[in-house]
């Protein structure tokens, strides 16, 4: 070891805090008084949640039951929703576009979502800003859908609870920037933990499904109960209500369109049809090889074929969880119940939602390459020598270690058994075999939520992006997914810009990927690895190493070969007359007949930049994704330069719902004057004979 060279101290130290003490005594006193209410005894906490009967009030669901809706139609409820808000939007729509409300039929408004990344606290805190700002400058108010992935679950599961004592984002942003500067392994979780009223709030949804139909509590469970302690707990503790923890009761300000349809995200990791198929006769075909070479050659036939993963997408919204893919779903105040052909087989308190806050945050989920990418900045801080072992080690298994799992994602009942041969085509064989579904981050497959408005008809898709990974991974992602479901009308080219913070060099690694369409989810999977490898290299260029190359020298030549830094607003618009070889439009690139006659679907870009203007000297990046405290100074900076980047983004986004808005209703009054035509040729035919 003394020979080991350590890295240059220019290195960025851990942000990863640990308590800086505890007491061992009062460690104790809490640890003792948390295990005696979960033992089984009577009089016991773990008595009173799991076998005393719900409280109706609280948990209504306990007198319904739930069937498996199969199909591909929007639900009832949501079709509802869409009636209501477009009743509210109207007056809010027409006063963004500053017109008479007499000028907007309902029939004619963009359908506007905000699409929320991951990146843990750094996320959250940038939805819920950019959402602050969206209700200050009236755009939320013409706002259909929002949807999160990990953190931004986070903050629409804050806005949409009404933990923060309203339902306004900026309430919301208030609530989490006093709650997240305590960390959630702290002392005052334990007390939370043990100590009424908040004990029985935060144990009730892990102690439910411990003594559940998958009898298991998981680390994903406990972490999202720590978790919840800080997010779902009111700082005015009298406000505590059971509520606040139910996915279902969020419909409250949804049902009469005040607030847009939360759409929250979740994958689920299975193999491919066609491959569980095959797998099948390799393992029949080893159960009748008496040859050691043959059942050699069948044992690498069948590691290959596990190792080609397909993830599928479930929504959670306050109406319905599900999957678009499977065709499958059930009511959210359903999930967690034991189901069986399609009804479920016993009525049970809806899962809390501290559990699903730990799945829908679980990026420890990820398979150990996606992990050992992620926490590679910290190993860069390791000595050069055992860092490039570990790296090696990653990139000679790296297959490998894409299926090894160190946490296995969160198991929950398997609301599809029974329904052999109902499903989508596509689907699974298998899938309705299991006892269990396994949920996890849905980062790990697309980090901003695209995919939940493929099949919704939406119009404009505002994507507020704080992830730390490169941007063209998920533009190329989310454009693959389209593709995939016929869907010609989302913006598609090769050449989506890289690079989105000054400075931010390595991104150009990822205009290097081979451009081609995936045509196949072979070919898909295939495009999706080039882009994370070429994003890993941007990842590692960041951290400005220079120990294993020599950084190019004639910086002038090297930034000339790339596409310009991305602006704090980018828009693109797809075509449906587009060629396979046409790259999508820039709104910038656009004058106002050309934006008319574009009928794709528009992708309003805003990354979380620094914002000198609002907040000079501060990098909204020094808070990582692992963060698990943020001090108030730090949240309100983000806050701050969130709420700019999307203020500042207002005029271009009002040109464009101008633009889709005007497109939609020359299209409207085009079709209903070929109908009144098609009737005028009908009459006047009918006169002639």
């Amino acid at each position: 070891m003394a020979t080991w060279t350590w890295p240059s101290t220019s290195f960025p130290t851990p942000d990863i805090q640990w308590p800086s003490s505890f007491s061992v005594a009062d460690i104790q006193e809490r640890m003792s008084a948390l295990l005696l209410e979960l033992g089984l005894g009577p009089g016991s906490l773990y008595d009173e949640i799991v076998n005393s009967p719900p409280d109706i009030t609280v948990n209504p669901e306990c007198e319904w039951d739930a069937d498996v809706r199969l199909g591909e139609e929007l639900c009832l409820a949501e079709r509802a929703f869409l009636g209501e808000r477009k009743r509210r939007m109207r007056a809010s729509f027409a006063k963004l576009m500053g017109v008479p409300e007499s000028e907007i039929d309902e029939r004619d408004l963009p359908i506007v979502a905000i699409a929320g990344s991951g990146g843990g606290y750094r996320a959250m805190l940038n939805t819920l800003g950019s959402l602050a700002a969206a209700n200050s400058n009236g755009i939320l108010d013409c706002v259909t859908y929002t949807a999160g992935v990990s953190g931004s679950c986070w903050a629409l599961g804050v806005l949409y609870s009404g933990v923060a004592g309203s339902y306004t984002p900026r309430d919301a942003a208030a609530h989490a920037k006093e709650r997240i500067q305590t960390s959630y392994l702290d002392m005052e979780t334990l007390d939370a933990l043990v100590k009424p009223p908040t004990n029985k709030y935060l144990l009730s949804g892990i102690l439910r499904k411990a003594a559940g139909p998958t009898g298991t509590a998981s680390l994903v469970d406990l972490y999202g109960t720590l978790l919840s302690s800080r997010l779902f707990i009111p700082t005015d503790i009298t406000r505590l209500d059971p509520r606040h923890l139910s996915l279902h009761f969020f419909r409250r300000n949804i049902d009469n369109g005040a607030l847009p349809l939360p759409i929250l995200s979740a994958i689920q990791h299975v193999t491919p049809p066609e491959n569980a198929e095959e797998i099948r006769e390799v393992v029949s075909a080893k159960a009748l090889s008496v040859d050691d070479d043959r059942t050699r050659s069948l044992d690498d036939k069948q590691h290959r074929l596990e190792k080609n993963i397909r993830w599928l997408w479930y929504e959670f919204t306050p109406y319905e969880v599900g999957c678009d893919e499977l065709g499958a779903w059930i009511p959210s105040w359903a999930l967690g119940r034991p189901f069986m052909n399609g009804k479920n087989l016993e009525r049970r308190p809806e899962l809390s939602f501290s559990i699903l806050a730990g799945i829908f945050g679980s990026a420890f989920c990820a398979s150990l390459k996606h992990y050992f990418r992620e926490v590679e900045p910290i190993l860069r801080l390791l000595p050069v020598q055992l860092y490039n072992w570990l790296e090696e080690i990653v990139t000679e298994n790296e297959e490998d270690l894409g299926l090894i799992h160190p946490v296995l994602p969160n198991q929950l009942p398997n609301f599809l058994r029974g329904l052999n041969g109902q499903l989508r085509f596509g689907s699974p064989p298998d899938i309705t075999e299991n006892e269990t579904l396994g949920f996890m981050d849905a980062g790990a497959e697309l980090n901003i939520p695209y995919y939940p408005f493929l099949r919704r008809s939406v119009d404009c898709v505002i994507a507020l992006d704080a992830s730390a990974d490169s941007q063209d991974l998920w533009f190329t992602r989310a454009e693959e997914l389209a593709a995939k479901r016929g869907l010609r009308t989302w913006p598609r080219g090769a050449t989506w810009p890289a690079r989105v913070r000054p400075g931010d060099e390595g991104a150009a690694q990822t205009s290097r990927v081979p451009p081609f369409e995936a045509s196949t989810p072979d070919t898909a999977n295939m495009k999706l690895a080039q882009t994370q490898e070429s994003a890993l290299a941007k990842q590692t260029d960041k951290q400005g190493s220079t120990e294993r190359r020599e950084m190019p020298q004639d910086d002038e030549k090297r930034t000339s070969d790339f596409p310009p830094s991305l602006s704090s607003c980018e828009v693109w618009i797809g075509s449906s007359q587009s060629t396979d070889s046409e790259v999508s439009a820039r709104l910038d690139d656009l004058d106002e007949a050309a934006l008319l006659r574009r009928d794709g679907i528009a992708v309003v870009y805003i990354p979380l930049m620094p914002n000198e203007r609002r907040v000079p000297g501060f990098d909204p990046f020094s808070i990582s994704t692992w963060r698990r405290e943020v001090s108030q100074e730090e949240s309100q900076c983000l806050l701050d330069v969130a709420e700019a980047n999307f203020m500042e983004s207002r005029e271009k986004i009002v040109r464009l719902l101008r633009a889709v808005w005007m497109r939609k209703k020359m299209d409207r009054r085009r079709r209903q004057w070929k109908t009144r035509l098609a009737h005028l040729r009908e009459h006047l035919g009918s006169n002639l004979h």
